[in-house]
């Protein structure tokens, strides 16, 4: 049984308390006895909206642990009860960082306080400066594969437990988002949260895990599962407006998923509780935020008596890149290549390239290009419109009097042929100009070689043209 979570602070954006993969949100608090996050209430309330369990952390600052504690307590009393509370204890900002005794005081003054034990968050190679805790408090141990591990798989590697028996949460990620995953079921976090809390049983759950395109099928899925849905035997995917207005509905197909029927034994079907579904992709999709409904109904074309669970799904995504920029002296081209995938180009068969004076703003240059495919942009933006077919090259007329000019490339899709009507923009940073090639102090748009000769020099080469 495990639960996943994010752990926020004032920094943090709202889209990764909305993750749909966590579980849990722990939101900042407090910091030594002088700072209190100004979006802890927004964070907490957030999460609660959502349903997702919930904790609230004091970052050390190493000075009085008894008045940390109490600044800590006062500022969170409202909710103390219903938060995990836990000492994150690292060495940043912290002016006992090396203390042995410095978090041992600090739970106990919070014990004392709310008899609640704190759990300890420390980095691997500082549990031995909690250790003395470990009799009372849970640990959140922090070790990282590397910093570049962007997912909610698991690292293949070892985590020690120092001298707690066991670990209870292991933060795995720590660039992008901070991921973690809790050893505990839901009614272990709160009965930590509250040691008097009588354990709730939980009769559903649900989590929309994945959006993936293939061409222009769109594929979602999930699982949902519910003591209400026992006699209702037909599965349904919807997609609807955030008014609630039904933009498409699919059957979907059962999964089996043991690990949902592991971290909820409880709600009923957890074991087949998986959910997955293709639609056509439409311009009446793209360019929205949808509700996404997964729906157990007793009625063959899903409507009747049902249970839903709800999720959103966001197809206003766009990422682009600008692979190379350069001229090709002995044609006067400058020529672009990269790739721009976006959710709002279906239903726009035009691609083109536009050069932009940025000063000027006026467009300098259009030319049509073809789709080149990228399995490597398809692989990285699953989630992102006809990602596949996203790559470009396009070459500009180019010259001296556009040499030094501060310039932008722009890709378009469009549903008209010369590039107006609908479209979709992505604007490259600005560059200026790059240098013509100088002959005999003279500018070329075209050199003309009759014969080179290459001579190894070291570790380079010396090209001699002629």
């Amino acid at each position: 049984m495990s639960l996943y979570t994010v752990d926020v602070y004032s920094g943090s954006s709202d889209s990764i308390i909305r993750d749909s993969h966590a579980q849990g949100v722990i939101v900042k608090a407090t910091q030594g006895t002088g700072y209190v996050n100004p979006k802890c209430n927004h964070q907490w309330n957030l999460a609660g909206q959502l349903g997702k369990k919930r904790g609230l952390y004091h970052y050390a600052g190493g000075g009085n642990p008894v008045s940390e504690a109490q600044y800590f307590i006062n500022n969170i009393k409202n909710y103390v009860g219903q938060a995990i509370l836990i000492l994150d204890w690292e060495s940043n900002q912290n002016a006992s960082w090396g203390s042995t005794i410095w978090a041992r005081q600090f739970v106990d003054e919070v014990h004392r306080l709310t008899g609640v034990w704190p759990l300890l968050y420390v980095q691997e190679s500082a549990l031995g400066q909690v250790a003395n805790c470990a009799k009372d408090c849970g640990l959140w141990v922090a070790k990282y594969a590397s910093m570049h591990w962007h997912s909610w798989v698991l690292p293949n590697m070892a985590v020690g437990s120092g001298a707690f028996q066991a670990i209870t949460g292991w933060q795995f990620t720590g660039d992008d988002v901070d991921r973690s995953i809790f050893y505990i079921d839901s009614d272990a976090w709160d009965r930590m949260a509250n040691p008097n809390t009588k354990p709730v049983q939980i009769t559903s759950g649900g989590s929309l895990d994945g959006v993936s395109f293939n061409g222009s099928k769109l594929t979602i899925n999930g699982w949902a599962a519910s003591d209400k849905a026992t006699g209702k035997a037909y599965r349904y995917i919807i997609l609807t407006t955030k008014d609630g207005k039904e933009v498409a509905r699919t059957k979907a197909n059962v999964v089996i998923r043991p690990d949902v029927q592991e971290a909820f034994p409880n709600i009923a079907g957890a074991n087949q509780s998986g959910f997955t579904g293709t639609f056509d992709y439409t311009t009446a999709m793209a360019g929205q935020k949808l509700n996404v409904i997964f729906r157990y109904t007793d009625d063959p074309a899903g409507n009747g008596n049902f249970a839903d669970w709800y999720g959103k799904i966001d197809l206003t995504q766009s990422a682009a890149c600008l692979d190379s920029l350069g001229t090709i002296v002995y044609t006067g081209k400058l020529r672009a290549s990269g790739w721009f995938a976006s959710d709002q180009a279906v239903g726009k068969a035009n691609r083109f390239l536009i050069l932009y004076d940025v000063n000027a703003k006026h467009e300098l240059q259009r030319v049509k290009v073809d789709a080149v495919k990228r399995g490597d942009v398809l692989k990285a933006k699953p989630s992102i419109y006809d990602a596949e077919e996203s790559g470009f090259t396009g070459e500009f007329k180019y010259d001296a009097s556009l040499v030094g000019r501060k310039l932008q490339i722009i890709a378009r899709y469009s549903d008209n042929e010369q590039g107006e009507g609908n479209h979709i923009d992505y604007w490259f940073d600005p560059f200026n100009g790059p240098a013509m090639p100088v002959v005999d102090g003279k500018t070329e748009t075209s050199v003309l070689v009759h014969s080179f000769s290459a001579e190894s020099k070291g570790d380079k080469t010396q090209l001699t043209f002629k």
